[in-house]
């Protein structure tokens, strides 16, 4: 768990680690690899998000059985990003 401090931290630590990431993965020049940094981007705004409302995003997965909150016109973009990456064999769909 984590406090609204300690999430802040992590938020920024997340940002800058995707950007990064970024970096590097334009580097390589492999575009479905580059997609990723989307997906990480989604998922770093939808924590910032949920944060905003007090959400303990640290605490959301499946294992936890506590599923982070997540807006359609994120899945959206997620569904695009995932599609690209693995020609539409994953999809992102809602609950």
């Amino acid at each position: 768990m984590m406090n609204a401090a300690e999430r802040e931290t992590a938020i920024a630590a997340m940002h800058g680690a995707v950007h990064r990431f970024y970096l590097d993965a334009i580097g390589i020049g492999h575009h479905p690899f580059i997609e990723f940094a989307g997906v990480m981007t989604a998922y770093v705004k939808s924590c910032e998000r949920v944060h905003r409302y007090g959400v303990d995003f640290s605490q959301c997965n499946r294992h936890t059985g506590r599923p982070l909150p997540i807006a359609d016109f994120e899945l959206y973009y997620l569904a695009e990003k995932l599609g690209c990456i693995f020609d539409g064999r994953i999809r992102a769909a809602a609950s």
